[in-house]
């Protein structure tokens, strides 16, 4: 198929749509994300939450943050992997865990935002910062509906005598 389509397989339009409005549970065909050419999927209506539009056009302004090109990960190779999966999600609000080591295990949230071969980018917008992963150490991605959130951040490290996280 080519051309930006729902997960119902539908066409989907291809103009650049405010977060806070549905379309189909897809927001396909997002242009130039600092360059990048991603899906903006699953936005939320809660008129609360940020506008990742608005997120997208305040970093485009800024000299600090950059992202390469986002890929599309449309090769055969590629179909059915963590990357796809995420990137066909950009724009969702996760809750991300990662392995660390071979017992521990960490925690990260906020909305997707860029994904890479070896790391993926959440926006945290509690904090207005964003967070780059390891792609690798990934193990759960937990996807919210719209207008829900986990009952804490668990970007927030707990002070425990000086040890991270």
């Amino acid at each position: 198929m080519n051309g930006n389509y729902d997960r119902q397989g539908n066409p989907v339009n291809q103009q650049i749509n405010s977060s806070r409005n549905r379309n189909n549970g897809n927001m396909n065909g997002m242009n130039n994300m600092n360059g990048m050419n991603g899906n903006m999927n699953g936005m939320n209506n809660d008129p609360n939450l940020p506008n990742i539009q608005e997120i997208i056009e305040q970093n485009r302004t800024r000299s600090e943050f950059t992202t390469p090109v986002q890929q599309t990960f449309n090769s055969e190779e590629m179909i059915g992997s963590m990357q796809k999966i995420l990137s066909d999600n950009i724009g969702e609000y996760v809750v991300i865990e990662f392995l660390i080591g071979t017992e521990r295990m960490q925690r990260k949230q906020g909305i997707l935002f860029f994904v890479g071969t070896s790391y993926v980018t959440l926006y945290d917008d509690d904090n207005e910062n964003f967070i780059i992963c390891d792609i690798f150490s990934i193990k759960f991605v937990y996807f919210y509906y719209p207008n829900q959130r986990p009952n804490r951040n668990y970007n927030i490290l707990p002070n425990s005598g000086g040890s991270m996280g």
